[in-house]
């Protein structure tokens, strides 16, 4: 057996092992006592560990590891630096908030309160003051992962967090034509009236081309990238 395929086995069978015999917060075995039952050695065991740590399974402690909490998000962190920054991810990601927000809706919808409405109206208020692109981006994700927070599903709202990062970078790119804030102001209000309304319809519609028009600048912004890189190979 190879090093690294012992270490993946020291992995998958703790995985199994700790939610079967421990509790968030007990201590698991010293790496002695681990690699003497498994037959392996203590180094393998401690690589095991790492890996164990890094997906939020466990984390160290002077006294040894103890177990963490079911963390969802620990995984999708991992998860987060493998996007790269191409049109196409854009794109996919752009699909993918499309479908969280308005596939969410109907519990948005039934689920909205009077201090929600008034909380995304005060993001729309960010983004109108907002100076850069970046603080425009920031106050845009802070008024969608409300509408997710609204929702009540706990999954959606942890996706969203801890995708943050990647979300706000490809935000940042449809803000980088000043030509669209105010039409992405307007259809933020659109989208505030429907809710205040609680009509489910209306929302939808809101959202559809509110996604629609983003993905047409987002579009736009690659192509004038990509007009000004070969401007400037030409250029050479």
């Amino acid at each position: 057996m190879t090093r690294t395929s012992a270490v993946q086995g020291v992995v998958d069978t703790l995985r199994v092992e700790i939610p079967q015999n421990y509790r968030p917060g007990d201590l698991l075995q010293n790496e002695r006592l681990i690699a003497e039952r498994l037959g392996v050695s203590r180094n393998t065991v401690r690589e095991a560990l790492i890996h164990l740590e890094a997906f939020g399974v466990i984390e160290k402690t002077q006294r040894g590891p103890r177990v963490c909490a079911p963390n969802v998000g620990a995984v999708f962190h991992i998860m987060d630096q493998y996007f790269d920054r191409s049109l196409k991810t854009c794109l996919d990601l752009l699909d993918f908030r499309r479908m969280m927000d308005i596939g969410a809706l109907p519990q948005v919808v039934e689920r909205v309160t009077e201090a929600d409405i008034q909380t995304l109206e005060r993001h729309v208020g960010q983004m109108q003051r907002s100076l850069t692109a970046r603080e425009d981006a920031l106050a845009d994700y802070a008024f969608h992962n409300e509408i997710v927070r609204i929702s009540g599903n706990h999954v959606l709202e942890t996706l969203y967090k801890v995708l943050s990062h990647t979300l706000v970078f490809y935000m940042e790119i449809g803000k980088s034509n000043p030509v669209n804030r105010e039409k992405t102001f307007d259809d933020h209000r659109a989208i505030i009236k429907a809710l205040a309304d609680r009509s489910l319809d209306a929302a939808v519609k809101a959202f559809s081309e509110h996604y629609n028009y983003s993905e047409r600048s987002v579009r736009a912004a690659y192509d004038k990238a990509g007009q000004q890189e070969r401007a400037m190979e030409g250029s050479e």
